[in-house]
């Protein structure tokens, strides 16, 4: 599994995302990353340039912490469609050991996508990989790809706090959708 950070990226990273969930991605300023981080912004400087790396870093961090779940989940289910269900399993965390709370670094991405859509290349760039993975994960390629974006819309729901489902459903939606990835093979026993 890949190492998201070290200890003062992690803080960075966090900080970051605590300042654009607080204030917005155009209150990201360095100056008051280095405050929240509790560093000197020379410190800063020494590993992020410009707030434009640190969005992309913000969004390498993202993707990471997605892979290493879905890696996770693929090391314990041996079953076919276990790469959607570690997929579904990403988006439904809401901490992560390396860069702290997963729910503000998203809201950090979704900021960082609406300010500039060249900032999201890291995420970009691992959308043909992932598509083939759902595509090859052993169920039927459109059902994987449905799990895929109903799962995208629970974790956009979740970062807006847009109250589309109470808990009863949304924990009722999340269930089907595991039971959907297991594809044919035992459909009324999931």
């Amino acid at each position: 599994m890949k190492t998201v950070t070290s200890d003062t990226k992690r803080r960075i990273l966090e900080a970051a995302a605590r300042v654009a969930t607080a204030k917005g991605v155009q209150a990201l300023k360095l100056e008051s990353v280095a405050i929240e981080a509790g560093i000197s912004k020379g410190g800063l400087f020494y590993h992020y340039k410009t707030k434009e790396e640190l969005l992309i870093a913000m969004v390498q961090a993202f993707v990471d912490v997605t892979e290493n779940r879905i890696a996770t989940i693929m090391a314990d289910d041996l079953e076919v469609g276990a790469w959607v269900r570690g997929f579904l399993d990403a988006c439904q965390i809401e901490e992560d050991p390396e860069v702290g709370s997963f729910s503000r670094l998203s809201v950090a991405i979704m900021a960082a996508a609406a300010s500039d859509k060249a900032l999201l290349k890291p995420l970009n760039d691992r959308q043909t990989h992932w598509r083939s993975a759902l595509n090859d994960s052993g169920i039927d390629p459109a059902v994987a790809q449905i799990i895929r974006l109903a799962a995208d819309g629970l974790w956009i729901n979740d970062i807006l706090d847009v109250p589309t489902l109470n808990e009863d459903e949304r924990k009722a939606v999340y269930a089907e959708l595991v039971r959907m990835s297991y594809g044919n093979q035992n459909r009324g026993e999931r």
